[in-house]
């Protein structure tokens, strides 16, 4: 077992298919979110996506290091939440991009507590108020990503 830093592996470039699982993840939480938002023609930023699937993934090495498990798909869904607030990779030429962000943050929470939810056949508890209250925190608040993590878990029931 490693327990110096000279004993770990440097984390190099991800390869494509790890790009391409995440980015397909990405894709499928956010299905119709232009549709569903009245929000049309966002522009993403490739690099600042590509440094978000790469400290999610760096993420899944922490938790295989220090606490010997595989991170899940809660904890993945809401690490991609907590960086599209702090990078902000979305924007829109008539929206705030702290307003977008958080929306689209919370699109992509919501949608991936429901799929999966449905995958372990349980319920999603969000009410409008709570609903709110995280968009609000999405926009103006310091949310941390052990934050995300644990409302992600709270909400299924």
């Amino acid at each position: 077992m490693a327990n110096t830093p000279e004993e770990f592996p440097v984390f190099t470039k991800l390869d494509e298919r790890q790009i391409a699982l995440l980015r397909s993840r990405f894709k499928a939480y956010l299905n119709d979110f232009e549709l569903n938002c009245g929000i049309a023609n966002t522009i993403t930023s490739d690099s600042v996506m590509m440094e978000i699937y790469e400290r999610i993934e760096k993420r899944r090495i922490y938790f295989h290091i220090f606490y010997n498990c595989k991170m899940g798909e809660l904890n993945e869904g809401a690490l991609m939440c907590f960086w599209i607030i702090k990078l902000m990779p979305f924007s829109h030429q008539s929206v705030p991009a702290n307003e977008l962000n958080a929306k689209i943050a919370l699109y992509l929470l919501i949608n991936m507590l429901i799929f999966h939810s449905g995958k372990i056949n349980k319920k999603v508890n969000i009410s409008n108020s709570l609903n709110n209250d995280l968009y609000y925190s999405f926009r103006f608040r310091d949310i941390s990503k052990e934050a995300i993590m644990v409302l992600a878990r709270s909400m299924i029931i």
